[in-house]
C-alpha cells in the first residue's frame, strides 16, 4: 500500500510530465578518468578509495561493478559515459535542509509534536530541488523548523521526480528536536527557560519510553499485555529502537553537552547535534568519546568573536575545530530554506578546508558521513558494488566550485547533464 506522501510525489510527477516515467534504467559504463569511491578506510590504506583510469558499470538502478578500465570489461548492450578526463564521485548527502516541501516548515501551536510528519508534503517540483541537482546533490534530508522543542519527523528523499515511487529513501527520516535559541519563547511561558524545555521535552521522551518498553516486553513474551496503541508515540519508538536518529538544533558547548547527555547518555539514541556553532566546538572532546554522536556543521562554519570562550581575535573554523578535538563523525550542511542555498553545500565544504579542514574530510562530510549519521549508508554516500547508482560527473573534486557539475546521476537514471555537455558517447554492440 502506497504512502500518502509517494502518492502525493506521484500526481505531482505525472501533472508535471504528462505521464507515467520511463520503465527500467538504461545499462551504463562509466569510463572515468579519476573515482573517488569515497568509502571509508579499514586502514591507512587509501587505494578503495582512489581509482585512477577507472570503470563502473550500473544497472537496475546499482553499482554492477566498480575498478580500473583494464580489470572491468564492458559488456554488449551498455552505454558509454564518456568521461575520461572528468572525475567520477558520489553524489552529495545534505543532512540538514528544508527544501521540497510544501507548508511543512513550522506549526507553532504547541511546543511539542510528536504526531506531525514532513513527510506528508514532500513536493519534489520545489525549484530548489531541482537547482540541488545541479550542484551535485541527490539526496536531501529535509525537515520541519525549529520553532518548537520537538517539531515532528524529518523524511530522506532522493531528488528524482521520474521516479516518485522511488524518491522516498526512509518516510520517517528522523526526530526534530530544537533546543537553545530558536524554540526560546518570550511570552512568559514555560519554554521561556532552557530548563523548563528540558523538562518538557523529558516528560515526552519518558512517555514513550514507557511506550517502547512496553511493546518490547510484548513482543518478547516477558508481558502477556498488548500495549495500547498510541499513535502519537509511534515513530518516537522508532528512535527508542534505534531505527532512526534524533537530530538535535543546538549551540554553543552547553548546547552540545545537553543534546549529548540527555538523547545519547540518558535516552541511549543515535543522536545527530546539528548547527553546533558559537564555540560548540569546546565540547568537541565529549562529543568524539561518544560513537553514536554525529557532528553536523553549518549553515555557519566560521566563529570569531569568543562566545563563552576567550576572545583572541582569530577566526576559527569549525570542522577543523571540531576534528581537532576528535570528533570522527563530522557532516556539514546549508540549513537551506529555498532557490539558491541547497546547491552551495559543495561550497560549504570548499568553505570549510579554507579555514582549516582536510579535503578528504570535507568531502566525506557531504558524502558518506551524513550518509552513516541518517543511517543509510547501506544505499548512498560512496560509490561501492551493490549501492544505488547515484553519481556526480565533472572535471574536478566536489569541492572545486570554479568547475560545474557535468552529468548526474540518481539511481542509475541520468537526471541533469548540463547544456552544451554529451557526454553519453554510444552503445556498445
Amino acid at each position: 500500500m502506497k504512502t500518502v506522501s509517494k502518492i502525493v510525489i506521484i500526481i505531482l510527477c505525472m501533472l508535471k510530465l504528462g505521464a507515467v516515467a520511463e520503465g527500467a534504467p538504461r545499462r551504463y559504463a562509466i569510463k572515468a578518468g579519476k573515482i573517488l569511491t569515497m568509502e571509508l578506510p579499514e586502514s591507512s590504506d587509501t587505494s578503495r578509495r582512489v581509482i585512477n583510469h577507472g570503470m563502473i558499470l550500473v544497472g537496475k538502478g546499482k553499482i554492477e561493478a566498480l575498478g580500473t578500465a583494464s580489470d572491468v570489461a564492458i559488456p554488449d548492450g551498455y552505454t558509454v559515459i564518456e568521461a575520461s578526463d572528468r572525475w567520477v564521485m558520489p553524489g552529495i548527502v545534505e543532512a540538514h535542509t528544508h527544501i521540497a516541501v510544501e507548508g511543512g516548515f513550522n506549526d507553532m501551536v504547541t511546543t511539542i509534536n510528536p504526531e506531525l510528519q514532513i513527510g506528508d508534503c514532500v513536493n519534489l517540483e520545489d525549484i530548489a530541488a531541482e537547482k540541488a541537482v545541479t550542484g551535485g546533490v541527490t539526496t536531501i534530508h529535509t525537515m520541519p523548523g525549529s520553532g518548537t522543542n520537538l517539531a515532528g519527523f524529518t523524511v530522506i528523499v532522493k531528488l528524482d521526480c521520474s521516479r516518485p515511487e522511488e524518491a522516498i529513501v526512509r518516510e520517517i527520516g528522523a526526530m526534530k528536536i530544537a533546543q537553545a535559541y530558536n524554540p526560546e519563547r518570550r511570552s512568559g511561558d514555560l519554554g521561556l527557560t532552557r530548563m523548563g524545555m528540558a523538562w518538557m521535552l523529558r516528560q515526552i521522551l519518558n512517555q514513550a519510553k514507557e511506550y517502547t518498553d512496553a511493546w518490547q516486553a510484548y513482543r518478547s513474551g516477558e508481558s502477556k499485555d498488548k500495549p495500547a496503541y498510541r499513535p502519537e508515540l509511534e515513530n518516537m519508538r522508532k528512535a527508542f529502537e534505534g531505527e532512526i536518529p534524533a537530530i538535535v538544533h543546538s549551540a554553543e558547548a552547553w548546547g552540545i553537552l545537553e543534546s549529548m547527555q540527555m538523547f545519547h547518555d540518558e535516552y541511549q539514541m543515535n543522536t545527530i547535534a546539528t548547527h553546533t556553532s558559537f564555540c560548540g566546538y569546546m565540547a568537541g572532546e565529549e562529543a568524539a568519546k561518544r560513537e553514536k554522536v554525529h557532528v553536523n556543521i553549518g549553515p555557519r562554519l566560521v566563529d570569531f568573536r569568543g562566545w563563552n570562550a576567550p576572545i583572541d581575535g582569530r577566526f576559527h573554523g569549525m570542522g577543523a575545530e571540531y576534528i581537532s578535538r576528535g570528533v570522527k563523525n563530522l557532516s556539514i550542511n546549508t540549513d537551506a530554506v529555498g532557490w539558491g542555498m541547497q546547491e552551495e553545500l559543495a561550497f560549504q565544504a570548499s568553505m570549510s578546508v579554507h579555514y582549516g579542514l582536510d579535503e578528504m574530510i570535507a568531502m566525506e562530510a557531504v558524502t558518506i558521513q551524513p550518509a552513516r549519521a541518517l543511517g543509510v549508508d547501506d544505499r548512498i554516500g560512496s560509490l561501492k558494488v551493490g549501492k544505488d547508482a547515484d553519481i556526480v560527473i565533472k572535471k574536478g573534486t566536489l569541492l572545486d566550485v570554479t568547475v560545474p557539475v557535468d552529468l548526474v546521476l540518481i539511481n542509475g537514471r541520468i537526471v541533469y547533464q548540463r547544456n552544451g555537455v554529451n557526454l553519453v558517447a554510444k552503445e556498445k554492440s
